[in-house]
């Protein structure tokens, strides 16, 4: 029966393929014919379009190539744009703020790093200037993803305050003040033991080369660091929450990296169960004295469940209270979900990192795991109150959605970041000094005016009408630089000779002494596993003033200029990613030469992708 049946079936298939051949022919002439037609229909109103039609020999002899040079004149492909859902929020940056009415600057200490990855991953894929999100781009997080050479603590105190100043790279007009705060050694972290929860999202939207792959590589930098003191569990998410490994011994990696890669992504994304059972299993496993951190890894895209970020907002500020902090690793593109992400770490007390690559994970796994996974102060915060005799204004450059009102600083309840032994992080003002003849919005206030220069209160006016010596030379601050200068030119304006001139003719030297404060800044914070809060203070004065601050300085120059220019900031100035990248080659060097270079060459790789965009899609 089965040879008889077999001729029938070649029969019909011979059939079948003869009728398809047919009908892709057909096809083929249609589109052939369709194709015609719109080629006569773009020639013969060519005029319409506004193209020149030429002369009539050239449109009668040689009307196919008139119609291609149309046809490509008008119809030029258009760049290639993936399909993309990422989501970040865009903070509007604050502006100059008049120290006559508001002296005090507080903010919550922030050690993130996830801003300047991303950008990276967007730059490595061919991304412009123009193309990245200006919500992508959190100033200090570019600033605190670098090391300084920053001074040690002295004393009894959690932390030192270094501070620079020079004329402001892109503002002639004003200073650029940057302060460093740093821990104690790497080296004096001792942990007695890790409490560890791995918190996987295995979703489907993790299946891809960039996500649960490297996030398995990456763990794998990280387990290598633990010993027998420390304990492993593994939570994994996806349409409903699994425990796939629990209070395992740190010493047995074998085991734990064999559920790692064990992993699969497929499903939807419930992070609300992943995160409520990792909160459970990090308390069963609690360790007294020792490190408790649930290590949550995803691409911050939860559809299922809790989603918004109010409500994750609320979630996690709740959990903290049980002791177990949550840091948050960021993976992949097109779908990655940053706002979501920020949210869990800035209020589940961990830092937030995104891991582009294998070397970033070594980097935040190997080098940096003491500093980012062992606490040292929790609810950092710090205050900074300028002096109304010495600056007029000020303008604090990132820290958008971590600022704080002033009465938080001293209210031990309201919730500041986590700071990790080793840490350091950087905070950088634009600061307008008192005789500077850079213009601000100032209060018209009825009674008193701004402080005399010895700090008391004044009387009715101006710090002018108080100080008529130093007004009358502000008007000789600002150096000749045009707003489209080049490089050169401002490098020049920049010089020590024309630095010192700056300097003297805003009057921050008043008298050649340096008994005039510039500012008092105060750092609050609890040291890990206490509830009593601890402050100490730094006075900044004029000796921080240089007409070279260093390189430390210079490269945070570079780093706040090229945030700028991404975000496209109102207050820019003359600031360029040539004029950024030029101040990063020259502070490369040193220890920190290579990761500087690295910061380089991403500037000039922006530049790169916007000459190879104007190559393959030039203007018409």
């Amino acid at each position: 029966m089965k040879s008889e049946n077999t001729p029938v079936k070649s029969h019909r298939s011979i059939k079948a393929l003869a009728i398809a051949a047919c009908t892709l022919l057909a096809a083929g002439a249609l589109i052939w014919l369709g194709c015609s037609a719109l080629t006569s229909s773009t020639s013969a109103n060519d005029s319409l379009l506004g193209a020149p039609l030429g002369d009539s020999a050239s449109t009668s002899g040689g009307s196919s190539s008139a119609t291609a040079s149309a046809t490509e004149s008008y119809y030029a492909p258009e760049p290639y744009t993936p399909f993309n859902t990422e989501e970040y929020a865009y903070r509007d940056e604050p502006g100059f703020i008049s120290v006559a009415a508001q002296p005090l600057s507080t903010l919550s200490a922030d050690v993130d790093t996830a801003s300047y990855c991303n950008l990276r991953r967007m730059v490595t894929d061919g991304a412009t200037c123009d193309m990245v999100p200006a919500g992508a781009i959190r100033t200090e997080e570019m600033l605190n993803y670098f090391d300084y050479d920053y001074a040690s603590p002295t004393d009894d105190n959690l932390f030192s305050v270094t501070a620079r100043a020079g004329v402001c790279p892109w503002n002639p007009e004003t200073l650029l003040l940057v302060m460093g705060f740093s821990t104690e050694a790497r080296e004096a972290a001792d942990p007695q033991g890790t409490n560890l929860v791995f918190l996987i999202d295995t979703s489907g939207s993790m299946d891809s080369y960039d996500k649960l792959p490297l996030l398995q590589e990456a763990l794998g930098k990280l387990v290598e660091q633990l010993d027998e003191r420390d304990r492993v569990s593994i939570v994994t998410y996806s349409g409903d929450e699994s425990i796939v490994l629990e209070g395992a011994s740190g010493a047995d990696q074998h085991a734990i990296m064999h559920t790692v890669y064990g992993l699969v992504a497929y499903g939807s994304t419930n992070g609300e169960a992943g995160l409520a059972t990792a909160y459970e299993v990090a308390e069963r496993n609690f360790i007294e004295g020792g490190v408790n951190r649930i290590v949550m890894a995803s691409d911050g895209d939860l559809n299922v469940g809790i989603t918004s970020e109010s409500d994750l907002h609320d979630f996690v500020e709740q959990k903290r209270e049980s002791g177990v902090y949550l840091s948050v690793l960021g993976f992949g593109s097109g779908n990655y979900k940053d706002t979501k992400m920020e949210v869990l770490a800035d209020h589940g007390n961990g830092t937030y990192h995104y891991i582009d690559c294998l070397d970033e994970a070594k980097r935040v796994f190997g080098e940096d795991l003491r500093s980012n996974f062992v606490p040292l102060a929790d609810d950092v915060k710090v205050q900074v109150e300028f002096n109304p005799a010495q600056v007029k204004a000020y303008r604090l450059i990132g820290y958008e959605n971590r600022t704080l009102a002033a009465e938080d600083f001293t209210d031990d309840a309201a919730d500041a970041g986590e700071v990790g032994a080793g840490h350091q992080f950087t905070v950088a003002y634009e600061v307008v000094p008192a005789g500077s003849s850079f213009e601000i919005d100032e209060p018209a206030l009825k009674y008193g005016g701004m402080s005399g220069k010895d700090g008391a209160s004044g009387s009715s006016g101006s710090w002018r009408d108080a100080n008529p010596e130093a007004a009358a030379t502000e008007t000789a601050f600002a150096t000749e630089v045009e707003p489209d200068s080049s490089a050169a030119a401002r490098s020049a304006a920049l010089t020590p000779k024309a630095g010192q001139e700056n300097a003297e003719a805003a009057g921050i030297l008043i008298d050649g002494s340096l008994e005039s404060e510039w500012l008092t800044c105060s750092v609050r914070y609890k040291p890990a596993g206490r509830n009593e809060s601890v402050q100490q203070q730094a006075v900044v004065d004029a000796s921080a003033f240089s007409t070279s601050p260093g390189t430390d300085w210079q490269f945070a120059a570079a780093v706040i200029e090229c945030s700028m220019v991404l975000r496209n900031s109102d207050y820019m100035g003359t600031a360029t990613l040539d004029g950024a990248l030029q101040l990063a080659q020259e502070s490369a060097s040193g220890a920190f030469a290579e990761e500087r270079q690295g910061f380089a060459a991403l500037i000039e790789r922006i530049h790169d992708n916007a000459a190879r965009l104007d190559d393959t899609y030039p203007s018409w």
